[in-house]
């Protein structure tokens, strides 16, 4: 009996044992060892070399499952790229007017107000011409502070004419403008983002102030209101619909100036800060290198 249970009841309970933990996709513990060089024997080395290969079969499954899941993902954000790149091609479809002929129709307006000497109306017109001009002539990827500042500028005097003196408008530089380089068509998207959004839906208006610093090697650019601003959970909501390419509820513009900037530098990004009833922060990290200065441009 002693011999019958060392040489067949025992090596068997040992595999029915690693059998129950391979069944729960348990594969720790050593190979079984008997001394038997009979069937038993034969049999403990089938079933450790059936374990490895069952082993070994799972770990690819999972290894291909993982691997699908990877192209599925990838070929996600590929359909995602093609709706974006639609919306820009829609975009460009949008702007693509006659820009002599719209300018020389503005140009030719305002010299109708000069005439007339309705000084307010003349620049009116000016400043729409410089938005359309740059917004349909820049090609530049990156340019001088001072360019998107003064479209800024143009942008605002329009909107303090059409809200009055419910529109205030500050900018505070601590840097000199025109050694600064940034992304073209990033300052005025976020302004227009923080009337539409924030001051025009105040009943007494508020003030946008944009204020640029130095930090390290790279220049901050803050742009806040004193609008309606938004809970915790919108602006979270925001920034990550922002990091993940989605434009839905925050418009191309805003994605794709953070996309840009993340794309072009290192280093570099957009953040946002509201609280409600208070107003919002979109606040922009731009490194400038060596190689972005104006002079090597």
């Amino acid at each position: 009996t002693r011999l019958l249970a060392a040489a067949l009841v025992s090596p068997m309970m040992k595999m029915a044992h690693n059998a129950r933990k391979i069944a729960r996709n348990d594969f720790s513990g050593q190979d079984l060892t008997v001394p038997n060089r009979d069937e038993m024997g034969e049999l403990v080395k089938a079933f450790n070399k059936m374990k490895h290969a069952t082993e070994g079969y799972i770990n690819t499954l999972k290894e291909n499952n993982e691997m699908a899941e990877l192209l599925h993902k990838e070929e996600l954000e590929k359909i995602e790229m093609e709706k974006r790149l639609d919306a820009a091609r829609l975009e460009l479809l949008k702007s693509q007017i006659n820009p002599h002929f719209l300018f020389n129709t503005l140009n030719m307006i305002a010299c109708m107000a000069k005439l007339e000497e309705a000084a307010t109306t003349e620049r009116m017109i000016a400043s729409m011409s410089n938005l359309f001009r740059y917004n349909l002539k820049t090609s530049e990827q990156i340019v001088p502070l001072e360019r998107e500042l003064k479209v800024v500028q143009d942008y605002m005097y329009l909107q303090q004419m059409r809200f009055g003196s419910r529109i205030g408008y500050e900018c505070k530089a601590e840097v000199d403008p025109n050694r600064v380089m940034v992304p073209a068509f990033t300052l005025q998207p976020v302004v227009e983002n923080a009337i539409i959004h924030g001051l025009s839906k105040k009943e007494q208006g508020g003030k946008i102030v944009i204020r640029i610093w130095r930090k390290g090697g790279s220049v901050i650019i803050s742009v806040a209101d004193t609008g309606v601003g938004m809970s915790q959970q919108r602006c979270r909501e925001l920034s990550e619909a922002m990091q993940g390419s989605r434009t839905s509820g925050i418009g191309i513009g805003l994605g794709n100036i953070y996309q840009r900037i993340n794309t072009m530098y290192k280093g570099g990004g957009l953040r946002l800060y509201s609280r409600e009833g208070s107003g919002t922060v979109m606040q922009m990290t731009i490194p400038q290198d060596a190689e972005m200065n104006p002079a090597q441009q």
